[in-house]
């Protein structure tokens, strides 16, 4: 059955009780103050999507906040708090475009239902920076919105919880998985697995396959600090030795850190029971990677990453792509459920961008179908409302990223993890760490 028709289903189902409510007195949430333009023209209510990756429709008049008569306005604004620059200067795009996708699917849809609102897509740049997220939260709260997807990091998702919770609008990150941002009954979700899953499935992963001497470089915000945590308690407790590196990000050079690393894989013994984990972004990967692959003692060590080092990025220059295939780094990322719903959205988006979704598109598609859903849930454009039908909503849905099931935290409550190496300078799915059994499937074996 095409994807669609089952979401005109549920996109009726949810409208007709929205009017339900509406006949039997259901009071509507106070009206948003309107939206002003802030960036780029839209070129009108309904988002345009184009391939380029620059582009980032929003407001360009004030939304039209007449309630229709099931209590919803006529436009309804999905925030999207999407970083396009800085550390997701690459993959950010891609993520913007998975959320405009599912907006302008869902708009289809309603108009084929002759439903009288639209959702409109008011996109801010939070340039991977904490407190500019801060910032675009605070502008989004003066303009009414109620819903947000985004942000993207840890660091910007934990960063613009208070406001979130004490502003009641909803945050849904389709990428934040770092423990600093995991708590009970906030307005934050969260829709990629959580790194208290990818800690201890990295550290068992990388034990199973024989090393006990672990050397891990990362990142010190809440994203690389928390996971690098995670993978040492577990990595500890079946009986490894690990050592750790922590580095500013923004650092124009990280050469006395990479230094560092070699001189602890050197005393580790650079043997063949030694590995490193490696946990960065693209700007501070880059050059590690370029200094890295100048040192011997670093090339005769496994490496082994998170999801944030399988990007292009790193196979761009041919040095680095050479080090990694060299180092045979094998890095877990979430793996993709594959579904009709899956096929749907990797046909929809290469058509419109011609080219393939990277991993956190899929989690920003579903994302923005899960804000929209749980509005229409909702029936009114509260974000109270919205919050406590989401949960619900989640868990009768079934996405590109497969079933989204919540926990305690309001983050994915689990998850499979594909494997993925550098093979003819491409990134290669070569397995499957399963969470049920925690056990690996390697392909083609």
């Amino acid at each position: 059955m095409d994807p669609r028709i089952v979401g005109v289903a549920i996109a009726l189902v949810a409208i007709a009780a929205i009017g339900y409510l509406a006949f039997t007195g259901e009071q509507a949430a106070p009206t948003p103050t309107p939206v002003s333009p802030t960036s780029a023209p839209a070129t009108s209510p309904i988002a345009t999507v184009t391939p380029s990756a620059t582009a980032t429709p929003t407001a360009t008049q004030p939304l039209q906040t007449t309630q229709t008569a099931e209590g919803l306005p006529k436009e309804i604004p999905i925030g999207l708090a999407i970083a396009v620059s800085g550390g997701y200067a690459v993959d950010g795009p891609r993520r913007l475009k998975g959320a405009l996708l599912a907006i302008e699917e869902m708009n289809q849809l309603l108009e084929q239902a002759g439903a009288p609102f639209r959702f409109k897509p008011i996109h801010e740049d939070t340039k991977t920076d904490p407190q500019e997220a801060v910032n675009v939260i605070k502008r989004f709260a003066s303009q009414g919105i109620q819903v947000v997807v985004g942000p993207l990091s840890t660091s910007e998702t934990r960063a613009v919880m208070p406001i979130a919770n004490e502003q009641h609008i909803v945050i849904i990150s389709p990428s934040s998985t770092g423990a600093a941002a995991a708590f009970p009954d906030d307005y934050v979700f969260r829709m990629a697995p959580p790194d208290t899953v990818q800690g201890p499935a990295l550290a068992k992963i990388i034990h199973s396959l024989g090393y006990t001497k672990l050397v891990i470089i990362a990142r010190n915000d809440d994203y690389g600090s928390g996971l690098a945590k995670l993978v040492e308690e577990t990595f500890k407790q079946l009986g490894g030795q690990v050592e750790k590196i922590l580095y500013q990000p923004d650092k124009p050079d990280l050469t006395n850190e990479v230094n560092q690393l070699a001189v602890k894989v050197q005393q580790m013994g650079a043997d063949d029971k030694t590995a490193v984990l490696i946990i960065a972004f693209d700007d501070d990967g880059t050059k590690i990677l370029e200094q890295a692959s100048k040192i011997d003692v670093l090339g005769k060590v496994r490496w082994f990453g998170p999801d944030s080092m399988a990007r292009k990025t790193f196979l761009e220059k041919p040095e680095i792509a050479k080090f990694l295939e060299k180092v045979n780094l094998l890095v877990t990322k979430p793996a993709i459920a594959r579904n009709p719903v899956t096929t749907h959205f990797e046909k929809l988006y290469k058509e419109k961008y011609g080219e393939d979704p990277t991993t956190y598109a899929y989690y920003a598609y579903d994302a923005a179908w899960i804000a929209m859903l749980s509005v229409l849930a909702a029936g009114k454009y509260d974000g109270q409302a919205i919050k406590a039908v989401l949960p619900t909503v989640a868990f009768h849905f079934m996405g590109a990223t497969g079933h989204k099931m919540l926990n305690e935290n309001g983050d994915a409550a689990f998850a499979d993890y594909a494997l993925v190496t550098v093979a003819d300078g491409q990134f290669k799915e070569v397995g499957i760490w399963h969470a049920s059994t925690g056990q690996i499937e390697w392909y083609n074996k």
